[in-house]
């Protein structure tokens, strides 16, 4: 005991640095390092030692310098440090999960809903275990040299920053020369590669949750300024609307959560996880790829005009989005949700806004369950206090969201056995039955949606914000999208058009020009949805306000384009 209240702070925070650097990030080290081994190579090994010893080097490096703040400061700062990270460490343990912006991003999001559901007794448990022993050490040293104190005289002013230098540069330099051997690499085979210094950050406590906590600050910072500071495509471009013909019309847009395209068997998976939409012969499916794997992102860089959103981690915003023009274009617009971020639905400029907490709240839903199939109601109840059309319903799904058993009822876990509770350890194949019988609550969900609009004027639009992986090495999404693996950009796209909609020669000719696409599989992207939007509405342009190119209804074998509403 009187060794431990005697310890140096640089030798704590050594301690400390091995405890993170190597036992927290264990499971990352063991299979980046089985990977390096499996494919050895003299390149390889050197990339082993500087991730083995860099691990270690980077932790001390970031506690040392804390230390400047003096003891207590110091103290509560590196529990913070502990605990956060014996946090992050379950899931990359567990999970195999990337801690980046994304995740970040989703914990620190006000749709504490979700964020709960992926917490549960194993995490509880580990996150407690992992974080007792350093904590211990932390609050029992009483040494009171701390970094500040020890720099009083010169000599030991020096020693203390050599130390702290000499830690950094052991890290940097390395890094710094593979990188400059793997440009050489990708001059000469012409193969892009990710950062390594990049992929080293993103893959090891604390600088992965560090980094992405940086950037996430910074994103709030730069979203306080005010909203209509954007960039406002309704007023620098002219937009021309099809006559009258907008008058009566419906536009619903269906923003998935995390459901994939290869798990819709409309879209050529082998199980009929959408046999209801199968049927339905106004509708068109595309194998989409999304603009960026975790919700808050998508929604950032998915409804703008292609460029309307930074390629940056956290996608800062340089314009509004489809919807606020479309309100400016002259439509009354209702949001409904079940998730809550609440910055991107203000950004909608909607008449109404109703989040989960609001509709579960609603006297006609007490008692049920705070599922998708609440948005039903709202939604009918906006189309009777809107009966004259032109009118805009937004519905944020949770869709296939994790845990996947708690987005269906009992009665469509068709797929057995599958994955129930989240502490539980789940074989692949019941992730995969639960995360199915998800797709097909989301299939039942839309046909109710499209039945509510059978005898209406009426167009919606659906399209996952991304996808998931769902696999024995990784687990979830939200992973930094330069390093994410492709099922986490797989998301469903589509397109149905009511019978009267179809009415109109020139929405008839886009429809079939959208069939034709479906049958030919052409992929589509998120960046192309503001342009779909408005010209699947018959809305032109004629300085530059739609990109054609981006826009499925354009048919650029009619004469002019799609072909003007009579």
């Amino acid at each position: 005991m009187n060794y431990i209240k005697s310890l140096t702070q640089q030798r704590l925070c050594l301690m400390l640095a091995v405890y993170i650097g190597l036992f927290l990030n264990g499971a990352v080290l063991f299979r980046r390092l089985e990977d390096y081994l499996e494919h050895f190579t003299a390149r390889n090994g050197i990339f082993a030692v500087i991730e083995l010893f860099g691990s270690v080097l980077a932790t001390f490096c970031v506690l040392r310098l804390l230390s400047l703040f003096g003891r207590r400061p110091w103290q509560i700062l590196a529990t913070l440090i502990v605990i956060v990270s014996a946090a992050a460490s379950y899931y990359m343990t567990f999970m195999n999960v990337v801690i980046g912006y994304g995740i970040i991003a989703s914990v620190m999001t006000t749709d504490i809903d979700l964020s709960k559901e992926v917490v549960g007794q194993g995490f509880i448990l580990w996150t407690v275990a992992t974080s007792l022993p350093p904590l211990f050490f932390i609050w029992s040293n009483r040494c009171r040299y701390t970094l500040l104190r020890q720099l009083r005289t010169r000599g030991q002013r020096v020693r203390h920053v050599a130390v702290v230098l000499m830690a950094g540069l052991l890290v940097w330099a390395p890094i710094r020369v593979m990188e400059q051997q793997q440009k050489k690499i990708e001059k000469a085979t012409g193969v892009d590669m990710p950062s390594y210094g990049g992929v080293v950050a993103n893959s090891y406590l604390p600088s992965n949750w560090l980094s992405a906590l940086g950037l996430y600050a910074w994103a709030q910072v730069d979203e306080s300024s005010d909203y209509k500071s954007l960039i406002n495509p309704a007023k620098k471009f002219t937009y021309n609307a099809p006559g009258n013909a907008l008058d009566d019309t419906y536009v619903v847009f269906i923003i998935g959560e995390t459901t994939r395209w290869d798990h819709m068997g409309i879209l050529g998976y082998e199980r009929e996880t959408t046999p209801k939409l199968a049927q339905e012969k106004n509708l068109v499916a595309f194998r989409g790829y999304s603009c960026d794997t975790a919700t808050k992102l998508s929604l950032r860089c998915m409804f703008v005009r292609e460029g309307g959103a930074d390629d940056n981690p956290q996608r800062t915003l340089k314009e509004q989005n489809v919807f606020a023009v479309l309100k400016q274009l002259g439509f009354s617009s209702d949001l409904f949700a079940m998730q809550s971020e609440m910055w991107f639905y203000s950004n909608t400029m909607a008449d109404n806004i109703a989040y989960r907490e609001q509709i579960g709240a609603e006297p006609r839903n007490r008692g049920k369950n705070v599922d998708d199939m609440l948005l039903l109601n709202e939604m009918s109840v906006s189309l009777k206090e809107h009966e004259k059309g032109k009118h805009l319903l937004i519905l944020h799904t949770k869709g296939s969201h994790y845990s996947y058993y708690q987005r269906y009822t009992r009665d469509f876990a068709k797929w057995q056995p599958e994955c129930v509770g989240i502490n539980k350890y789940c074989s692949k194949q019941e992730l995969i039955n639960a995360y199915d019988n998800s797709v097909l609550y989301v299939d039942t969900f839309i046909s109710q949606v499209l039945d509510q609009l059978r005898d209406k004027k009426a167009i919606v639009f659906y399209a996952a914000d991304h996808g998931e992986s769902i696999n024995e090495q990784e687990h979830l999404h939200g992973t930094p999208r330069k390093l994410a693996p492709p099922e986490q950009f797989r998301v469903p796209m589509m397109v149905w058009m009511s019978d009267k909609y179809l009415e109109n020669p020139a929405n008839a000719d886009a429809f079939a020009h959208l069939k034709q696409q479906a049958e030919m599989k052409v992929p589509r992207r998120h960046v192309e949805l503001y342009d779909t939007i408005m010209g699947c509405l018959g809305y032109t342009s004629p300085n530059g306000g739609i990109n054609e190119n981006n826009n499925w209804c354009h048919n650029p074998n009619t004469a002019k384009g799609v072909i003007k509403s009579q």
